[in-house]
C-alpha cells in the first residue's frame, strides 16, 4: 500500500483491525487505565485518519500510529493529571467561600482576562489553544503555521506577564 495517497475507507478499517488491540494494549500497558487504553485508541486513529487525509503520511503506518500513540498516550495522561489535581483541590476547598473571597476571586478573574485581552492577537490565541484547548505546542504550531519554538516564545511571554500581575494581586489583597 503506498503511504502517499489517499487510502479508501475499507483500507483504513482494515488497518484499525489490524492494529487497535495492539495500540490498547500499549496503552494499558503503560497506565493500567482502562479508560485511557480506549481514549487513546479512538484519538490516534483520528490523528492517523486526519494525517492520511491531509497526505501527511511519509513513513510506514505501525511506525506512525506507535508515535502517534506515544505523544496521545501523554496528553491524556497530562489532562488526567490536571483533571485529579482539581478534583483534589476542589475536595479540599469544598467550603463555602466569603463574601469577601467571592469579590476578590471575581476581581482577579476580571485582571486575569483584561491582561489576556491586551496580549497581542497571535500570542493571545497562542495561549488559549494551549490552556483551554490543551493543544500541545506542535499541535498549535501545525495548526496556525508556525514552529513549536514560536509557539513556545508566545508561551513563555504569556506567563511571564500573567505572573507578574498575579505577585502583584498577592501583594494588593494580602
Amino acid at each position: 500500500m503506498s503511504n502517499q495517497t489517499l487510502i479508501s475507507t475499507a483500507e483504513f478499517e482494515r488497518i484499525y483491525e489490524k492494529w487497535n488491540r495492539k495500540v490498547y494494549q500499549y496503552a494499558l500497558s503503560k497506565t493500567s487505565s482502562t479508560y485511557i487504553a480506549e481514549e487513546t485508541v479512538q484519538r490516534v486513529f483520528i490523528k492517523l485518519w486526519n494525517n492520511i487525509f491531509q497526505k501527511k503520511v511519509h513513513v510506514e503506518i505501525e511506525a506512525q500510529l506507535f508515535c502517534i500513540a506515544r505523544t496521545t498516550l501523554l496528553d491524556i495522561v497530562k489532562e488526567e493529571r490536571k483533571r485529579q489535581d482539581l478534583l483534589h483541590l476542589k475536595v479540599e476547598t469544598d467550603q463555602v467561600p466569603t463574601p469577601s473571597e467571592l469579590y476578590r476571586l471575581k476581581e482577579l478573574n476580571e485582571r486575569y482576562e483584561d491582561i489576556v485581552s491586551r496580549m497581542p492577537e497571535s500570542r493571545r490565541k497562542v495561549f488559549m489553544m494551549s490552556r483551554f484547548e490543551n493543544l500541545t505546542y506542535k499541535e498549535i504550531a501545525e495548526r496556525l503555521s508556525i514552529t513549536p519554538k514560536t509557539v513556545e516564545n508566545h508561551i513563555a511571554l504569556a506567563l511571564k506577564v500573567l505572573k507578574k500581575m498575579f505577585v502583584f494581586i498577592i501583594h494588593l489583597f494580602f
